[in-house]
């Protein structure tokens, strides 16, 4: 990215933290949302889909433009499912999560053994970013660990597409 936001794209500021399970609480009846990502290779493209408590399924085509500072441009792309069809023959690397609406932010548990739990919040404004202290269970902050970042995790926890 050459420092201006690109058409269409908006800034995403988050911060995101390594998340011990056990100080986090019960989440035994909590409503959840299914993700399933497609990481698309080659490309900083991501396709998703989303399947909450009561069955409703959305997808959408999202693009991150990367950055240094607090904040990523970003923009998204809603989909029919015959659009996401058709984009999930793309080759890349599948992930899958169930998302916890929790502490107004976003839990994250990715499958497989140990799983790996993240929790994710984020801002209007860098400032509150930088003002924000996370909830007890949030351990080490992995907001600009590459080894964190979602196709990094597909690319580790995830399986190949194709």
């Amino acid at each position: 990215m050459n420092g201006s936001m690109p058409k269409y794209a908006h800034a995403e500021i988050e911060r995101r933290w390594l998340v011990d399970l056990s100080a986090a609480g019960s989440l035994d009846g909590l409503p959840y949302r299914a993700i399933d990502d497609l990481y698309v290779a080659d490309t900083r493209l991501r396709l998703r889909r989303m399947e909450d408590a009561a069955g409703t399924v959305a997808f959408k085509f999202c693009k991150k433009y990367g950055g240094d500072g607090p904040s990523e441009a970003i923009a998204n792309l809603y989909l029919t499912a015959a659009e996401y069809r058709t984009l999930s023959g793309l080759p890349g690397q599948r992930v899958h999560k169930r998302r916890y609406a929790i502490a107004g932010g976003a839990l994250d548990i990715y499958g497989g053994v140990p799983s790996l739990a993240i929790f994710e919040i984020e801002f209007a404004t860098a400032a509150e970013a930088l003002r924000y202290r996370p909830p007890a269970f949030a351990r080490a902050e992995v907001t600009r660990d590459p080894a964190y970042s979602g196709a990094a995790l597909a690319l580790s926890r995830g399986t190949p597409a194709r």
